[in-house]
């Protein structure tokens, strides 16, 4: 009975998610690693982000649907794995911590005498909160931080371009590449997350005008426009200042030197805060539908989809909160979750990828007539070279974590595999009574 979103509203949409807590978070952490490489990494984060959603763009141009990762895993590949690609998306969502963390390093740049620890749950908590009262009030704060995001990013390129040593883009390995070629692949693994946003409009196929062409159109458009806005907010971050002066900060170092102190606090406020507010925010409003569906359907007790007044899942919004505090409360580095939730999150999407290769035979007259179609052994070949970047990210990101991490993930693998065998029972029995 709505409207659907048309093709400026997918690009919004889709602006909106990528422009957020990467470009706050993870810049100075990949200077620490590119250095002057930095603006380069940007923009072939991007071409690593459109590449890894090839398979969305295929699956959502034949078959748009809400709750899209998730119902292409269990149509495509079957009901189990549908279940324990969600346990598993649950697991990556410990980026999370990354956006509180965040906001609480800019807040303490301001206010020093505070505890950074506190702060970041404090920020957890209240988007938590925003998100129980309901959707509506959650899309109103959305709104409003997002003006105050763009202004502040774009007053940071205007008062920072004319004051960078242009010799940053000199195209020499020593330049951007000064720790080496493993130390640049990691910065353009960790910025594909600061522009990879784009995908989740595919999770709201059904709500989207000409689903087919709306949505692989908008995902690579606005991820290329928001690239070279980075790039530009790469050159900054990377080229005012020495980069031992800026590796693994944040963009306070340099803000400090552009601007004067109100447009410092302004930036601050308005930029860096409600940037990380705004993606925290935003993930909290969407992460809990898949499991939600997933409640619905059998797999976990019918109590875990219950909403309040808000429309808000009271037991999911938890489960996400406990998933994003305990990295902050056990004092992990911004880096090492980062380098957690990417790997995790390329190895979970690697489902998708599989879909996609299903996806001519199983829907074999869908997938001509998708606006995507191409022959079925081209896709294959695509595909191919797609997972095997996936899985490279992936090894990138999770290369370097300790064996108590691996060997947490092993564990939490098995249970959530252990849980999909007990579990599928109830979500048959569900199924049999519909039917």
């Amino acid at each position: 009975m709505n409207k659907k979103l048309n093709f400026w509203d997918c690009m919004g949409f889709c602006i909106g998610q990528i422009i957020g807590s990467g470009i706050m978070v993870l810049t100075g952490i990949v200077i620490g690693f590119t250095g002057h490489g930095t603006p380069f990494a940007f923009i072939l984060a991007a071409g690593l982000a459109i590449t890894t959603m090839i398979p969305f763009t295929f699956l959502a141009s034949t078959l748009p649907a809400n709750g899209a990762g998730y119902n292409y895993v269990k149509r495509l590949i079957g009901e189990k794995c549908g279940f324990f690609y969600l346990c598993s998306f649950v697991l990556t969502q410990v980026l999370i911590a990354t956006y509180a963390k965040g906001f609480a390093s800019y807040f303490v740049a301001i206010f020093p005498s505070f505890n950074e620890t506190i702060i970041a749950m404090l920020a957890l908590s209240i988007a938590v909160i925003v998100n129980l009262i309901g959707l509506k009030t959650s899309a109103v704060v959305q709104k409003i931080m997002v003006i105050f995001l763009l202004t502040s990013l774009g007053i940071f390129i205007a008062f920072g371009l004319p004051q960078v040593d242009w010799n940053i883009l000199e195209f020499s390995k020593t330049n951007i590449m000064p720790n080496g070629i493993k130390s640049f692949l990691i910065g353009i693994a960790l910025l594909s997350f600061a522009t990879s946003g784009a995908k989740f409009i595919a999770e709201n196929g059904d709500e989207i005008e000409n689903p087919q062409k709306n949505i692989p159109k908008a995902m690579i458009f606005s991820t290329l426009l928001v690239a070279i806005f980075y790039a530009m907010i790469g050159v900054v971050a990377s080229g005012v200042l020495p980069i031992e002066e800026v590796a693994f900060q944040n963009l306070t170092v340099v803000a400090k030197k552009i601007f004067s102190p109100a447009v410092y606090l302004f930036f601050v406020i308005g930029g860096a805060m409600f940037a990380l507010m705004t993606t925290l925010n935003g993930t909290l409003s969407w992460v809990t539908r898949g499991l939600q569906a997933a409640s619905k359907e059998g797999w976990l007790p019918e109590i875990f989809a219950k909403e309040n007044k808000g429309g808000a899942p009271i037991l999911l919004l938890i489960i996400f909160y406990i998933v994003g505090a305990f990295p902050i409360l056990t004092g992990m580095s911004t880096e090492i979750i980062a380098n957690i939730g990417i790997g995790l999150d390329m190895l979970t999407e690697f489902a998708i990828l599989i879909a996609c290769f299903r996806l001519p035979k199983l829907f074999p007259e869908e997938f001509k007539k998708s606006a995507f179609y191409i022959k079925p052994k081209i896709l294959y070949w695509i595909l191919s070279v797609v997972g095997i970047l996936m899985l490279g990210t992936s090894y990138v990101n999770l290369s370097d974590l300790t064996s108590s991490m691996y060997i947490f993930i092993v564990i939490y693998l098995i249970f959530i595999y252990i849980l999909t065998q007990f579990r599928y029972k109830y979500f048959l029995a569900k199924k049999n009574s519909i039917k």
